[in-house]
């Protein structure tokens, strides 16, 4: 019921874009400073070049050594003797022997296996791919007198000056290398990562900068808006606890709407509650005094608060607040004048030869509270439940139209107030078993006690009644045999003249059935149950013409004031 629901969104929206573009903002961030921190670990070591490949890094070595020394040379900087497997490597290696006198060495060495004598790469890994060399290299760079000495094992491939591929040397000759290293083995030393490791504690720290800044500011903005709130509810002035549309009235001003509560403006006597009075305004608006029970647990702050929230809830079935008063413990809610008075007194205390309600007067009827209760229900948010539904608190205008009282009243009774009231009846009265026996309140407490009333409305009987044979009975106690022998016009009240369809009263009867399930889940929507009575009452019209003795809502009976037994 609370105002500025939509600014509460537009702040929680506000926060969420703001959370998004900084996470937004730290990823970039990340990204930006871990991006060349990456290139960088994808480039060789100071004077390596990249091959073709891309994935190695050669260097060409002018010191002549042996080709299990250059190995062993190649080794110490993690990498071996270049490995070379395709046309483009074999090409990008001869580019870097072309200063060397007798050639350079390369990773390949001959092995015997079981069957042939085979050539291998130095790292193991790499294969030889005979579609670029042959299966041995094509020309031993010996004499016919020298390579006689040599046994297969001991030739390894080697790059020469000529335009020749690869040839094949004894491994013992001295000669320049060139050496290969992969270029994700090139951070094994631990210098390597230190760029890495400081760029990310620096990522790590502002973001945890970062997250503790905003933390720290939604803090403050929480703290400061509850502060300003609680700044507007503790005003001392009692008119800024309430809407400009109604005021708090002093005692002074009730005494003289009500010409000091006297018998004469008293509308109906309720002990439980202190009595309802009628007055007029100094503008001429006639309007009804409530005197609620002292409860002094509740505060002039708190029943302000609650009020106002009431106040706040416009609907024309709904009887509109127009203000309150607070004095010394006595509380006062002071409600608009309805004319033809509570809907109780039609019901069950007219006078012998006075008017009564046809049925299409009681079909407004419901249809009517129906649309108000919906309204609480389904429009407002938070959803607010009556709780305290009865023909007492239902009022009837000059068309007979319903207007529901007591919305938020039965928060400013006390819980024995009401058990007392069933206790004295000896049954549930209105009230729903679940919140009669476990305090359990929800929306389909009210349509529990909306389908006692619309039975109430139909047959004229109260919701339980003295009975001489049985002692109490309720309503259900009464209804239930004659619903089962489908003798559904008996349950009418003997006052209706114009009898309708018995398919009309057999619906009206399965409605008030639907709506006091005792599992609350079961019992429909107020909204379904505006839409049944709505059709109800086009059928109703459609199908019986209204009695010309009756008194029907498009002729309005005067307003019709009764005098409550004390």
């Amino acid at each position: 019921m609370e105002d500025g629901r939509g600014g509460r969104t537009m702040t929680r929206d506000g926060s969420f874009s703001s959370s998004f573009l900084i996470c937004f903002f730290l990823v970039f961030l990340l990204a930006v400073l871990v991006s060349p921190v990456s290139a960088q670990d994808l480039s060789c070591p100071d004077g390596w070049l990249v091959s073709p490949s891309k994935d190695k890094c050669f260097m060409h070595m002018d010191s002549s050594l042996p080709w299990v020394q250059s190995e062993t040379a190649c080794q110490s900087y993690n990498g071996h003797l270049a490995c070379l497997t395709s046309v483009g490597e074999l090409n990008f290696a001869q580019s870097l022997c072309v200063g060397s006198i007798g050639g350079c060495w390369v990773g390949g060495r001959g092995y015997n296996s079981s069957l042939e004598f085979v050539w291998k790469w130095s790292d193991n890994m790499s294969r030889w791919n005979e579609s670029v060399f042959s299966s041995k290299p094509s020309h031993i760079n010996c004499s016919s007198d020298s390579c006689n000495g040599i046994s297969l094992p001991d030739l390894c491939t080697l790059i020469p000056n000529s335009r020749v591929a690869l040839v094949a040397e004894s491994c013992n000759t001295s000669h320049e290398y060139i050496c290969m290293v992969a270029r994700e083995n090139q951070c094994s030393h631990k210098l390597c990562h230190m760029e890495y490791l400081i760029a990310l504690a620096a990522v790590s720290g502002l973001i945890l900068f970062i997250t503790l800044v905003v933390v720290i500011w939604l803090l403050v903005y929480r703290r400061s808006k509850k502060r300003r709130r609680s700044r507007k509810i503790s005003s001392p002035s009692a008119i800024a606890l309430v809407p400009p549309s109604w005021k708090v009235f002093t005692s002074e001003e009730l005494r003289l709407i009500t010409k000091n509560f006297s018998e004469g403006n008293r509308l109906l006597g309720d002990a439980k509650t202190g009595g309802t009075y009628s007055g007029f305004l100094p503008d001429g608006l006639r309007v009804v005094v409530k005197r609620l029970k002292r409860y002094s647990l509740q505060r002039k702050k708190e029943f302000y608060s609650e009020v106002g929230r009431v106040a706040k809830l416009h609907h024309p079935n709904l009887v509109a607040v127009k203000g309150c008063c607070y004095d010394h413990g006595d509380r006062f809610i002071i409600y608009e004048f309805v004319a033809n008075g509570p809907l109780d007194r039609w019901l069950h205390h007219m006078p012998r030869g006075g008017r009564s309600l046809d049925w299409a007067m009681r079909m407004r009827v419901a249809t009517t509270l129906a649309q108000g209760i919906a309204f609480l229900h389904d429009k407002v948010k938070p959803q607010v439940v009556h709780r305290d539904i009865r023909a007492s608190n239902v009022l009837l205008d000059e068309e007979f139209g319903s207007h529901l009282m007591g919305v938020g009243l039965s928060k400013f009774v006390p819980w024995e107030v009401m058990h007392e009231r069933t206790k004295t009846a000896g049954t549930y009265g209105y009230l729903a078993p679940e919140f009669m026996y476990r305090n359990e309140l929800t929306t389909k407490s009210d349509v529990y006690s909306f389908g006692v009333l619309l039975l109430e409305i139909i047959s004229g009987r109260r919701p339980s009644q003295a009975i001489e044979s049985v002692g109490w009975q309720t309503i259900f106690e009464w209804a239930t045999p004659l619903v089962q022998s489908h003798r559904y016009v008996e349950l009418l009240d003997p006052l209706i003249s114009d009898i309708p369809d018995v398919g009309v009263i057999q619906k009206v009867v399965d409605l008030v059935y639907a709506c006091t399930q005792l599992v609350p889940s079961v019992r429909p929507r107020m909204s379904h149950v505006v839409h049944q009575l709505q059709q109800l009452g086009l059928r109703t019209i459609c199908e019986q013409p209204r009695s010309g003795t009756s008194t029907s809502a498009t002729s309005p009976m005067l307003p019709l004031e009764v005098e409550s037994p004390r």
